[in-house]
């Protein structure tokens, strides 16, 4: 068992998040990734969501922005500070090629999803003697099932993202896809050709 293994399965993101201060006695706090008025990032037993941003990562990604450390140097950290036994050269590169693959599956799922809700809203019929956008329709007809897969990386186990993404490849090349074809490659920054490779 890695590094990130054993902080995974010795500690909570509310522990995590009150060793640096943190109020957690309600379940949501302020989001640490951007300028959040009311809390809205969620501190579930393995990792966090924030239904504002979209962040989302682990115990060792969130002490990562807390602290500034690299990834390996803050699960030290956590080591030190729960009395985690550990050796330090232990491999942990597998743990981290898995959160990039989650986040990088995550982010196709939801802006997928957003990009749906946008259809939904732009190509919605507007007379009675015109038929249904194709668009309007995809939004009908994927918007509830892609929302589905989006809250698996929300609220489902580590398993549960594990086995989707090894079993459920098909879905994310879809949606990657289809957001290709709508905005090309990128946009708002992010390179869907990357991502869905």
């Amino acid at each position: 068992m890695n590094i990130f293994e054993r902080i995974r399965d010795s500690v909570t993101m509310s522990q995590v998040a009150e060793l640096y201060g943190i109020d957690t006695r309600r379940g949501m706090i302020n989001c640490i990734f951007h300028d959040d008025k009311t809390p809205s990032m969620k501190l579930y037993d393995d990792h966090y969501y924030c239904f504002g941003c979209g962040a989302s990562g682990d115990a060792v990604s969130f002490a990562t922005k807390v602290t500034g450390l690299s990834q390996y140097e803050a699960a030290k950290q956590l080591c030190s500070a729960f009395g985690i036994v550990h050796n330090s050269n232990e491999p942990f590169i597998k743990p981290m090629i898995q959160r990039e693959q989650e986040t990088k599956a995550f982010r196709i799922l939801s802006d997928y999803c957003k990009m749906l809700r946008e259809w939904h809203e732009r190509y919605k019929p507007t007379r009675p003697d015109t038929g249904p956008h194709p668009l309007f329709i995809e939004s009908l007809n994927n918007q509830g099932e892609y929302e589905n897969y989006c809250n698996i990386f929300i609220s489902g186990t580590k398993e549960e993202r594990k086995n989707f993404i090894e079993n459920r490849k098909d879905v994310i090349e879809y949606a990657g896809k289809r957001l290709r074809e709508y905005y090309g490659n990128s946009i708002r920054g992010r390179s869907y050709a990357e991502l869905s490779a």
